[in-house]
């Protein structure tokens, strides 16, 4: 705290500096001047908390000094010193809201009194003013939330902008924000003041989504100002810190927030897929979702089980598409991902010892979950895959026909009127001939197999939730859903549908 003490008279200055233990009262710094003009010039330079003040002084007397005091530092306290009780005199300092008046010659007990007496209406102004500004940030929060939201009326929602402090009639853009701590304890989420964001920092409101986002809500003047927003989004990407912004459009009235709130959510969430982007803007007129042709699992599941030498490639070109494609949501990604992991540790399980990434099943989603991107997603599957490739390789027995025979099921077991003449016209043997060789190798005849691939291939298609029942039975080669679900329970003695409930929780 500082304390400005303008008196012509030296030795009441140099007194009251001497003879007050200003320490006892949390003062730092006491300065002194002569005349009202030079206290009017250090008072704007060191904003000093509690000014003392002759009435009667050189250049400015007390009361222009104070006059002008109060305009160019609101918060600093004026406490009056005279030896003339003037009646006017006495008006002005009641009319500028002075703390105290102490006559001349002082008394130093009555200085203190009015000391300590200006420090408690400091403190009390200023605990007043921490409680108005929680409360506007209540207010402030409330109605981030009310404006995604839209859980309240128009009228309600006015009023919370007045007493927000948040204008009502002008344009908004939203952005949401994701902020990557560079300690790896997880998201930290940023604030508008952490970037210089001008003019727009006051206004912004903003709402913490998750542990992950934050929602900024930005008032503009005219539609066109979102240019010089999308500048200090920049900057704050440019701080050195991981920083991702996803953008909406910019809305006309206080109703159409949430449109722009989805829309930056949908860009952030793109941002996953853009390696080395962290700023997308939404643009509907190129925002096409991105489509996953439903037999992908078949696909994946030919590669697992027939060809596993190509597996990777695979991947790599379904990581690729995935990347270079339009919008997807990163869930249903992940889940894919997950569900081809989970398949290839299921199917080797040496593969865990030989990624060098995790050392135990569950540990695939949290891996999955900590990557901060599709490139990192990527590396980790095809860490995978090239585990699994190489175990695949050094443990495959069957000879080149019987892996023709494999891998032509898994990719037409899809085929309900596939039989064995078709399969031995593919490999130009007799069906008889065939049948014989296959047995020889595997221990159960081609028909039997075809059958175990199909039911498996449904087991893992049932434990997921992406496909339905009656999908599941035409992509599996079931003639019709009642015949699934009959050869289904036959042999895990569930129903399809109970069986994923089980499975799902």
């Amino acid at each position: 705290m500082k304390v400005l003490i303008a008196d012509d008279d030296v030795y009441t200055r140099e007194g009251l500096v001497e003879s007050i233990d200003w320490e006892d009262y949390g003062v730092s710094e006491v300065l002194q001047v002569e005349d009202g003009a030079e206290a009017l010039r250090k008072a704007t330079i060191h904003r000093p908390e509690i000014v003392i003040t002759d009435i009667r002084m050189p250049k400015l007397n007390g009361i222009e000094f104070a006059e002008r005091l109060v305009a160019a530092c609101p918060d600093s306290k004026v406490l009056f010193i005279s030896g003339y009780m003037d009646v006017a005199y006495l008006k002005s300092a009641i009319r500028l809201a002075a703390v105290d008046y102490v006559e001349k010659p002082i008394k130093l007990p009555e200085m203190e009194e009015a000391i300590r007496k200006t420090i408690r209406f400091i403190q009390q102004e200023r605990e007043r003013h921490v409680l108005l500004d929680q409360k506007l940030e209540l207010e402030r929060t409330k109605l981030a939330n009310v404006l995604r939201t839209q859980s309240l009326g128009g009228d309600e929602i006015r009023r919370i902008c007045d007493a927000a402090r948040f204008p009502a009639d002008v344009s908004y853009v939203c952005l949401v924000v994701s902020r990557w701590d560079q300690e790896g304890q997880g998201w930290a989420i940023t604030s508008p003041n952490d970037n210089d964001w001008g003019t727009y920092a006051p206004a912004v409101l903003t709402e913490q989504l998750d542990q992950n986002r934050q929602l900024m809500i930005v008032p503009l003047c005219s539609p066109n100002e979102r240019g010089a927003v999308l500048h200090a989004a920049e900057r704050l990407c440019g701080s050195g810190r991981e920083i991702r912004i996803g953008v909406g459009s910019v809305v006309s009235h206080l109703d159409e927030v949430p449109r722009s709130f989805h829309e930056s959510e949908l860009a952030l969430e793109l941002i996953f897929f853009r390696h080395r982007t962290s700023i997308i803007v939404y643009d509907k007129s190129s925002w096409i979702p991105y489509m996953i042709k439903g037999d992908i699992y078949l696909e994946f599941y030919h590669y697992l089980k027939q060809s596993p030498n190509e597996l990777t490639g695979w991947m790599e070109s379904f990581c690729d598409r995935l990347m270079n494609g339009g919008y997807m949501p990163r869930t249903r990604v992940m889940s894919w991902i997950l569900s081809f992991a989970h398949a290839m540790l299921s199917e080797r399980g040496g593969v865990l010892l030989t990624t060098g990434k995790v050392y135990q099943f569950q540990e695939i989603e949290n891996h999955l979950n900590a990557c901060r991107s599709m490139q990192e997603v990527k590396q980790f599957i095809l860490s995978i895959c090239h585990a699994y490739q190489k175990e695949a390789e050094e443990v495959s027995p069957y000879s080149h026909v019987v892996r023709t025979v494999l891998c032509y099921i898994s990719r037409h077991c899809s085929n309900a009127d596939l039989d064995i003449r078709e399969i031995a016209d593919h490999v130009h043997l007799s069906a008889a001939h065939l049948g014989m060789l296959f047995k020889q190798e595997t221990g159960t005849t081609m028909k039997q197999y075809l059958n175990d691939y199909r039911l498996e291939l449904a087991k893992r298609l049932v434990a997921g939730e992406h496909f339905k029942m009656a999908d599941i039975a035409r992509m599996c080669g079931y003639a019709s859903p009642g015949y699934f679900t009959k050869v289904f329970k036959t042999s895990t003695g569930l129903t399809p549908v109970e069986y994923r409930k089980k499975r799902c929780g």
